[in-house]
């Protein structure tokens, strides 16, 4: 009879060994203990959003635009071509330009009306393209240390002043001179709309309506403001738009229904 007792012992023996291997292996990527680790991991860890990028150039031209620059009481008396010709002579051209880019949203604009956005004003391409700095800077201030193309703003302010009344407002100066010159070369927008965009209010605190208005209320506190827009709507072909309507229970057949006749969303 053989003696089993060794033969267990060693059994025993290499079975505890390997637990014990097993238990000091360390969890793998796909082991429970190391999804347990990176979820804690993940949870301690604090999200720092990134910082919001913005255009370097744009947010410069956006500080320039709110200044106020002092007013330029007298100018250098001289004719166009005079002026023509001597900033030639000068050598004054693109290089000279301290910025290529412009945003034009000036304070002393939008103190009396704020109706449209800024406009973007490619400062250095329109100056490459012309290749005349007087079409534009057609004045200088008297003063010799003053800069020879100065902005628009300092010899242009407010509409109307007392004492410069031959002096029209920045607003005039602007469009005078940018859409004329765009209807001479034929080039460029003439209209508000071309240059700007448009501010559309906030309605938030216009409009006069509780969380469960009819359509019909809707509407009717649309035209409290926009009475004239509502006209415009009634002679547009969606408005009086006819025929038939394969879809209509009772009403297949007929061709003179749409929104002129009993249309059911007349709001």
């Amino acid at each position: 009879m053989i003696n089993k007792s060794p033969i267990v012992l060693c059994l025993m023996l290499l079975v505890g060994i390997s637990g014990g291997l097993v238990a000091l292996r360390p969890a793998g990527p796909g082991s429970t203990p190391a999804y347990a680790a990176a979820a804690q991991e993940a949870a301690d860890a604090t999200e720092v959003p990134s910082p919001e990028w913005s255009a370097p150039d744009q947010v410069a031209a956006l500080e320039r635009a709110k200044e106020t620059v002092p007013f330029v009481e007298a100018v250098k008396d001289e004719c166009k071509l005079c002026r023509q010709m001597r900033l030639r002579e000068m050598g004054l051209g693109t290089k000279d330009i301290t910025h290529n880019y412009v945003v034009l949203n000036s304070p002393i604009i939008n103190a009396v009306e704020d109706h449209y956005g800024p406009v973007r004003f490619m400062h250095g391409k329109h100056a490459a393209q012309i290749k005349d700095c007087a079409m534009c800077h057609h004045y200088r201030p008297l003063t010799e240390e003053a800069n020879e193309t100065t902005r628009c703003s300092a010899c242009h302010q407010e509409s109307f002043r007392k004492d410069h009344p031959e002096r029209i407002g920045l607003k005039a100066a602007y469009h005078q001179q940018c859409m004329e010159c765009h209807r001479d070369m034929n080039q460029g927008p003439v209209d508000c709309i071309g240059c700007h965009d448009k501010n559309a209010p906030d309605h938030k605190d216009k409009i006069q309506l509780t969380a469960e208005a009819t359509p019909f209320q809707v509407t009717a506190e649309c035209l409290r403001c926009h009475e004239a827009a509502g006209q415009d709507m009634l002679q547009t072909a969606h408005w009086k738009l006819r025929g038939p309507s394969p879809f209509t229970l009772n009403h297949r057949k007929e061709v003179e229904i749409g929104k002129s006749t009993i249309a059911t969303n007349n709001f």
